[in-house]
């Protein structure tokens, strides 16, 4: 097989194996001939295309994850699923006659700017062009004016922050800004009676931009939020903020809004948090479930999270923590991503290779954005950043959602964020006594609405 006819095949999303057809396009019933390939719209030089074929070099992408703060769940199913995308992407070359290989160095960056920064840096200097991370977006927004000055590409699954929302810079999100999850979070909370919110989030980027954006929202609902709560992130991430002053203002607010007239029932508490909010719980429960004028958990409503807790394996474990978080009811957003035998195959190789999780929206984000990194490279016909951000560019122009990953069509904002469609919710309940995360619903992005499968 040649490997323009490999590549076709990967375009109009037929030919042998799961894993080597992950990332297609939706050209229309007729498909391209071999001859006409380097001339489709996806192709930005066409008399480039495939000339790395006969390199025989080997391309590494960077990936910067969290692997021991509080997003190394995410961090780690990243890192799990690039084993996958790298053995898929690699076939699929080899099988068209095509001697390059990509590979990944990852780095720990451990929610670290400055970490981070210089982790960049030496990829950089390694000649690296493309970087799948970072994981959130106040680490994406310190090294972002590097990343430009350089012409190094970022991808990143889960960086949300409004605040990055920019066109015709050198950040890709495939995953929507938190513009859409603070509409989807409002929602929730209105849906489930709530008339007064309490939010409590991380005082950075992220926690910022989600916040103002479910507040707002909120109110032109009809709610109203007290004053928002914000704790030092970077305590939090190294495990040492005490929570003492964040959950005696969160207790005094809530006392304050029964004052005020609002019931038990009508009060949400919003957590906008990483896998900190575990430890949030445990302080909670054991400092707070007494003497006051209502106890922990304060509400008779479920406790509401977000992107940056849902489906978090960490947060419930150990079994007694989970305990913790199950009474709270925790009920949380997440990027819904779109179901197809693309994404069955690849979850069902990730369980089969690691039974102790799964892959989640932001994991197959992470395998789409190495598939995206390697075909854009080949397809503009060299590893150059400059030549790779100039595709990208030209795609959300002119062929804005024809690539196909595992996480659904690629289709793009102008500022290079994902278009928001759906977002599932996910609670925290107990089975057999033991503490799961289930999924509950889905808010759907155009009718403003959710539907549950399991209410909280």
């Amino acid at each position: 097989m040649s490997l323009a006819i490999a590549i076709i095949l990967l375009i109009v999303g037929v030919g042998a194996g799961a894993g080597a057809t992950y990332l297609v396009t939706h050209l229309g019933p007729a498909a391209p001939t071999v001859n006409g390939f380097c001339e489709l719209p996806i192709v930005t030089n066409p008399s480039t295309c495939f000339k790395l074929c006969s390199s025989g070099q080997t391309i590494t992408i960077g990936m910067l994850l969290d692997l021991s703060k509080t997003l190394s769940d995410q961090g780690t199913r990243a890192k799990d699923v690039s084993v996958l995308a790298m053995n898929d992407i690699n076939s699929l070359l080899s099988g068209g006659g095509c001697n390059v290989k990509f590979a990944t160095a990852i780095d720990d960056y451990q929610l670290d700017n400055n970490l981070a920064l210089q982790d960049l840096k030496a990829l950089a200097a390694s000649g690296v062009q493309v970087v799948v991370g970072p994981l959130n977006s106040g680490t994406a927004q310190y090294i972002l004016s590097y990343a430009g000055s350089n012409h190094i590409v970022l991808m990143s699954p889960s960086s949300t922050s409004p605040a990055l929302a920019v066109s015709n810079d050198y950040l890709y999100r495939t995953v929507p800004n938190d513009a859409a999850q603070g509409l989807a979070d409002a929602r929730m909370l209105v849906d489930r009676g709530a008339t007064d919110a309490i939010i409590v989030q991380r005082k950075d980027t992220y926690g910022d931009g989600l916040a103002n954006a479910t507040r707002d929202r909120f109110v032109a609902l009809g709610g109203h939020v007290e004053p928002i709560i914000r704790y030092d992130a970077s305590a939090a991430d190294a495990g040492t903020l005490d929570w003492t002053a964040t959950l005696t203002t969160l207790n005094t607010e809530f006392n304050n809004a029964v004052t005020a007239g609002y019931t038990v029932d009508k009060i949400a508490i919003d957590v906008i948090a990483f896998e900190e909010f575990s430890a949030m719980v445990i302080k909670a429960q054991s400092s707070f479930s007494s003497g006051s004028a209502h106890n922990f958990p304060w509400s008779t409503l479920p406790w509401f999270g977000t992107d940056g807790e849902a489906d978090n394996g960490k947060i419930i474990t150990p079994a007694s923590t989970g305990t913790l978080v199950a009474q709270v009811k925790i009920v949380s957003t997440l990027f819904s991503t779109s179901d197809n035998a693309k994404s069955t195959a690849l979850s069902s190789s990730f369980i089969s290779k690691y039974p102790s999780t799964t892959c989640d929206s932001y994991c197959l984000g992470a395998y789409d954005d190495l598939w995206l990194g390697a075909i854009s490279t080949i397809l503009v016909g060299s590893y150059n950043g400059t030549a790779i951000q100039e595709y990208l560019e030209n795609y959300i122009a002119t062929s804005n959602g024809s690539l196909y990953g595992v996480t659904g069509p690629l289709s793009f904002q102008t500022t290079g964020d994902r278009l928001p469609t759906s977002y599932q919710i996910w609670k925290v309940v107990l089975q057999s006594g033991t503490a799961t995360w289930v999924q509950a619903g889905s808010w759907d992005n155009g009718s403003d609405s959710i539907t549950w499968t399991s209410v909280p």
